[in-house]
């Protein structure tokens, strides 16, 4: 059961080709994403160094904290990408570009000018996106006949508009509105981490470490966005991973962290209770549907004989 559910997740075997465009997003996000938030969770010290960052109060477990919203945002587009079940071939790939160039730019703006980040951190996310985004741009140019401004908001926004997610239902239509609490409430919290500070009853800020828990609110904010993105495509491939990556990566993590005192035992219970509330609602939708499924099936065959 479990590796046919591996298989179903990362679409193997493959119904046809990879294009391009969905090559360079698996393959990018998995060195780019994965292996680089691997190294601010376990070696935040080293980006320290390299950047020239002060690690004070509790930045370096935010910033590893951090590291895990990088390596699930990896894992959440390498997926999206590789997904043989879903309606628009690339409709994440390149909801990614305005995201990466408009939003991570805007709000990493917005960070710096608040001095809420170091120069030297943010411009290297911002660098990194930036980079990214116009690749796979110019990738999906070359890739597609016909490509043009009109087809790449077309292949975008279409799904959305029509409100595939919500029309869906099940698994699909609880993904999409999950995805919009998820977007809009965190974001709030990396305008005002003071917020979360008083809310959550956190330590107090030193140096940067209030803006490194931000990054995570916002990275947090973004897999919202992608969970909108993805049920609006009715990409299938990701509906486990949703629950996946927040019970195998997210339960362990977090609390090795808070064990070694990394992060404050408030934070641990609010995040913890967050990804346990969303993986509990999102699995039942899926069983649900899968009991749907298995009565109907048995309906046909009886109607059958």
């Amino acid at each position: 059961m479990g590796c046919g559910w591996l298989k179903f997740t990362l679409s193997i075997p493959r119904d046809e080709p990879m294009t391009k465009t969905e090559k360079f997003t698996q393959w990018s996000c998995l060195l780019a994403y994965v292996v680089g938030g691997c190294t601010f969770l376990l070696a935040p010290q080293l980006w320290a160094l390299v950047l020239q960052l002060d690690l004070d109060g509790r930045s370096e477990g935010y910033m590893r904290v951090a590291g895990i919203g990088v390596i699930e945002i990896g894992f959440i587009l390498l997926i999206a990408a590789r997904s043989s079940f879903k309606m628009s071939r690339h409709q994440e790939c390149l909801a990614s570009i305005p995201g990466r160039l408009l939003l991570v730019n805007g709000i990493l703006l917005m960070m710096i000018l608040r001095n809420m980040l170091p120069l030297s951190f943010a411009l290297f996310y911002m660098v990194l996106d930036s980079s990214l985004a116009l690749i796979t741009l110019v990738i999906w140019r070359l890739d597609t006949e016909g490509a043009s401004v009109v087809t790449f908001c077309n292949e975008i926004s279409t799904s959305i508009l029509r409100c595939h997610g919500p029309k869906t239902g099940g698994p699909t239509m609880v993904i999409f509105f999950l995805g919009i609490f998820q977007l809009f409430f965190w974001l709030v919290l990396v305008i005002r981490p003071d917020l979360a500070q008083r809310m959550f009853n956190l330590d107090p800020f030193l140096g940067y470490s209030g803006g490194y828990l931000a990054a995570y609110f916002f990275l947090v904010s973004i897999h919202g966005l992608y969970h909108v993105v993805g049920a609006s495509n009715v990409n299938r491939s990701l509906s486990l991973v949703f629950v996946c990556y927040r019970i195998s990566l997210n339960v362990p993590v977090f609390t090795i962290l808070f064990l070694v005192g990394q992060i404050e035992r408030n934070l641990f219970i609010t995040l913890m209770s967050f990804d346990m509330l969303f993986s509990v609602i999102i699995f039942v939708s899926v069983k649900l549907e899968k009991q749907s499924e298995n009565i109907a099936n048995e309906e046909v065959e009886m109607l059958n004989n």
